[in-house]
């Protein structure tokens, strides 16, 4: 579910760059991580990189419903699904490793990156009704928010050094909710439908 999740995204997100660059047969949005243990960036040149970096179990819209019933009118005993946010970092690797191309220099990298902005801006809720692609990613995909999430500069320093590379422009988002529910039955046996209450007992 994670990693379809966020296939899904860079690809919605490639979508639009090749839209709004006008250059329908080059991917500027690549699935990575950030940096190799040596600190080496592993984001290819003159790309954008969608990295996973961290997993929350969201406990305020916790389900603590376990019990299903299912077609046959069986009542399931189910444990709570489990549902994810995640935070995914999008980097712009624009090293201006050949001084005589303009497209692989700083600027072009914070434009790339605010187009990434720009796309999330517009449409940041994802449902099978306006993104029918997501249905091919996962059918248990169904719904997916991004949230744009702000952290102060002391933050940042220790992001990136747990990253373990130098500073790349980059914004941070929160993704939710993804849900996990295996459907792992624990017992099963026939719902209760009436309740008859004994008012001629005698003490």
């Amino acid at each position: 579910m994670i990693h379809s999740s966020l296939s899904f995204l860079t690809h919605e997100l490639n979508d639009y760059l090749k839209l709004r660059t006008g250059v329908s047969d080059v991917d500027r949005v690549f699935l990575t991580s950030v940096a190799t243990e040596s600190g080496g960036i592993v984001i290819p040149d003159k790309a954008l990189g969608l990295s996973l970096m961290n997993i929350e179990e969201e406990r305020v819209f916790k389900d603590q419903r376990t019990t299903l019933i299912n077609d046959q009118g069986i009542a399931e005993h189910l444990n709570p699904e489990i549902k994810l946010n995640l935070y995914i970092l999008i980097s712009a690797n624009f090293q201006d490793q050949d001084t005589a191309d303009s497209s692989d220099d700083y600027v072009e990298g914070l434009k790339q990156l605010s187009y990434a902005i720009s796309f999330f801006q517009s449409k940041n809720v994802f449902t099978l009704e306006n993104s029918p692609l997501m249905a091919t990613y996962d059918a248990a995909l169904l719904k997916l928010v991004v949230e744009l999430y702000s952290y102060s500069f002391e933050q940042l320093y220790n992001f990136w050094t747990v990253v373990g590379a130098k500073y790349l422009p980059s914004v941070l988002y929160k993704v939710r909710l993804v849900k996990f529910q295996e459907r792992a039955v624990q017992d099963a046996n026939l719902p209760i439908e009436k309740i008859k209450i004994d008012s001629q007992t005698k003490l």
